[in-house]
């Protein structure tokens, strides 16, 4: 198995779970950031995570058909 097809799914997943993060944080301080507010960290991160698990999916199933 080739892990440099999964660099893109992985950097996805870390983002996500750096946002998610960011807005439990943002939750937990009730911080107002203007118009973001913690559940747009949270929302956009969730997101971009199914979106990883998604593309690591796909890539899985076509790398095991060839």
């Amino acid at each position: 198995m080739d892990l440099k097809k999964f660099t893109l799914p992985i950097i996805l997943f870390v983002i996500g779970m750096v946002l998610i993060t960011l807005g439990a944080i943002v939750t937990m301080l009730h911080w107002d950031l203007g118009f973001i507010d913690a559940t747009i960290f949270i929302a956009v991160g969730s997101v971009i995570e199914v979106a990883a698990s998604i593309i690591a999916i796909v890539k899985l199933v076509l790398m095991y058909k060839k």
